[in-house]
């Protein structure tokens, strides 16, 4: 599978598309100490408007990758530079990107075709639609405490073929949606989002999130 996004550390057993190992991107891998419910929200939550907002961020963020595909040398591009409108600036989220950019892409095995892990990626991004909100992330380490970026919690429509990841206890306990303006770990996907002038900027990928993303990438060599 590949590197984790900046937050995480990710422990699998998947074949080839686990073998990349990347310098493991930062998934966000914080630890705090309990479930936490978040500040009171300035606003109540409309699920509908967010994941309008949600496609428009995910549509600005393949216009960006279709930009990196195009520069000159893509493995030593500026992420910060090139991905200013969709992701925070020295975020966790800018590391995932470097990672995911530098993973080795799509290959052939005998007469079947595997996606590389950003194409994966994409895919879970794709079929994800907000859930709820886990207001704001409470950060632990120093580098990332200026980062106020708030939970949004992601529901990712697989057909069927994610069940076996949602039902496993020792990732989830058990898959479940927290309750409004709550934060849990262990529960239900999530990335977090900078919210500024309207519009959302990505400034991590959860270990929830990312774990899903290489059960995703190993079906393909089930």
């Amino acid at each position: 599978m590949l590197a984790t996004a900046a937050l995480i550390a990710l422990h699998v057993g998947a074949p080839h598309a686990a073998e990349v190992n990347p310098a493991e991107p930062h998934v966000a891998e914080v630890h705090p100490a309990a479930p936490h419910a978040a500040a009171a929200q300035t606003q109540p939550f409309d699920r509908q408007l967010e994941n309008q907002r949600y496609q428009q961020w995910l549509d600005a963020f393949r216009q960006d990758l279709q930009t990196l595909r195009q520069s000159p040398d893509p493995a030593n591009a500026d992420i910060d530079a090139l991905f200013a409108k969709t992701l925070v600036p020295g975020s966790r989220a800018t590391q995932v990107v470097k990672s995911l950019v530098q993973a080795p892409g799509a290959s052939t095995h005998g007469e079947i075709r595997f996606v590389g892990i950003l194409r994966v990626f994409l895919g879970a991004l794709s079929q994800s639609v907000v859930a709820g909100d886990g207001g704001v992330y409470p950060d632990t380490q120093d580098a990332y405490k200026s980062q106020t970026l708030r939970v949004r919690y992601m529901h990712v429509d697989g057909g069927g073929r994610l069940e076996r990841y949602f039902d496993n206890p020792e990732i989830f306990n058990p898959y479940r949606l927290p309750d409004p303006g709550a934060f849990e770990r262990n529960a239900y996907p999530f990335l977090l989002f900078e919210d500024s002038h309207g519009t959302l900027r990505l400034g991590g990928v959860s270990k929830e999130f990312w774990d899903l993303v290489k059960f995703m990438d190993a079906l393909q060599y089930a």
